[in-house]
C-alpha cells in the first residue's frame, strides 16, 4: 500500500477556499519561516557585534574610572615625589665634597682609645666608585671586652660623619674578644652638587652597658660597666707599678683577705695571686681600687674623651666561685 503524493501547488492554489482555521495556521507559518530566516541573515550577525561593542564600554568604561582614580591623587602623588627629591637632595648635600677617611681613622683612634678598645690593624681598601657618590671601605680590627667593642660600635655610628659598618665579625682571643669589622665612609662624586658634609640630624643609637651582661663572660666572674663621666685629670707622671701593664680583664677575684679593719682583695694574673687595698692601681686606664668587698671588687678607670678631658668609668670585678 502507497501513500499518496503531497501536491504543494493543489494545496496552495486552493488555499483561497480553506477555512478560516487552516489560513491562519498557514499565516503563522509562514510568518515564523520569514522571521527564522530574517534572523539568521540579518539579526544574529547585528547582535554579535552588539555584544562586542557593549563589552568594549564595559572595558572603557572601567579605564575611564582607573584614569579618573589616578588624576584625583595626581596631586597627592606631586607632593610626595618633591618630598623625595628634596630628601634625595638633602642626602647629597650631607655627603662631604672630599674623601673623609684621615679624619675617620682619627675617629676610629680616638674613641677606641676612650673605651678602653686596643686597635690591632687599620687597612684602607680600595675606593668603590658609584653613580652619585664614592665610597671608601677600611678593615678594622679590634681587642677588648664585650661591651667596651659594643659601646665603641654605639659611639661609631654616633659620628657627625656619615659612616657605616659592616660585615661585623665577633670571637673570643683569649680573654678579650677579637672585632673584625668593615667601616665605610662617603664623600661625592665630582658631578655631585656643591660640598656637603655637615651631616643630617638623625638619632643615634646608645649603648648602656649598665646592668647588662656580658654574654662571653660567666655569671661568677662579670665585669661591669657603667657610662662614663667627667673627672679630673690623672697624674701622667706617676711611676706605673707592675699591675698596671695588664689589662683589667686579665684578672679575676679569687678571695679576700683581712688584717684587723684593712681588707686586701686577692686578683689572680697569670698563674700569680696580687693582694691589692684600697688606693692601689690596677690596669693601664689608671684604675684605682675604692672598694673591697667579700664578693666584689670595685675601681674607678679614666679614659680620654677625645676633646682634651677625661671621663671616670666605675668598674667591678666580681668574685670567681669556681676559683
Amino acid at each position: 500500500m502507497s501513500l499518496p503524493r503531497l501536491n504543494l501547488s493543489a494545496l496552495t492554489h486552493n488555499a483561497a477556499k480553506w477555512p478560516l482555521p487552516g489560513k491562519a495556521l498557514l499565516g503563522c507559518a509562514l510568518a515564523a519561516v520569514v522571521f527564522v530566516v530574517g534572523d539568521m541573515v540579518y539579526l544574529s550577525p547585528s547582535r554579535q557585534r552588539l555584544q562586542r561593542v557593549e563589552a568594549q564600554e564595559v572595558a572603557l568604561q572601567q579605564h575611564v574610572t582607573q584614569k579618573s582614580a589616578l588624576a584625583a591623587s595626581l596631586e597627592t602623588r606631586t607632593h610626595q615625589f618633591q618630598l623625595m627629591r628634596a630628601k634625595a637632595n638633602e642626602l647629597l648635600q650631607a655627603l662631604p665634597g672630599e674623601s673623609e677617611m684621615p679624619g675617620l681613622l682619627e675617629d676610629i683612634a680616638g674613641l677606641a682609645l676612650a673605651n678602653g678598645v686596643l686597635v690591632e690593624n687599620v687597612t684602607p681598601l680600595d675606593e668603590q666608585p658609584r653613580p652619585f657618590y664614592h665610597e671608601q671601605p677600611v678593615q678594622v680590627g679590634l681587642t677588648g671586652a664585650y661591651h667596651d667593642l659594643a659601646m665603641f660600635l654605639s659611639r661609631l655610628g654616633g659620628l657627625s660623619r656619615i659612616a657605616t659598618v659592616h660585615d661585623i665579625a665577633l670571637r673570643r682571643d683569649g680573654k678579650l674578644l677579637r672585632l673584625d669589622l668593615l667601616a665605610k665612609t662617603y664623600w661625592q662624586a665630582p658631578s655631585g652638587a656643591g660640598p656637603g658634609g655637615q651631616g643630617l640630624g638623625r638619632q643615634a643609637f646608645v649603648y648602656d652597658a649598665s646592668g647588662l651582661r656580658d654574654p662571653f663572660q660567666r655569671l661568677a666572674i662579670q665585669v661591669g660597666h657603667l657610662p662614663g663621666r667627667p673627672a679630673r685629670a690623672p697624674d701622667l707622671a706617676r711611676p706605673r707599678g707592675v699591675l698596671e701593664t695588664l689589662a683589667v680583664d686579665q684578672f679575676e677575684m679569687v678571695g679576700t683577705l683581712s688584717r684587723g679593719v684593712q681588707a686586701f682583695a686577692l686578683l689572680r694574673a697569670a698563674s700569680r695571686v696580687h693582694r691589692l687595698a684600697v688606693g692601689d692601681y690596677l690596669g693601664p686606664d689608671h684604675g684605682r681600687v675604692t672598694v673591697i668587698h667579700e664578693r666584689y671588687v670595685e675601681l674607678v678607670e679614666l679614659f680620654p674623651d677625645g676633646q682634651g678631658a677625661w671621663l671616670e668609668r666605675p668598674r667591678t670585678l666580681v668574685l670567681n666561685v669556681n676559683s
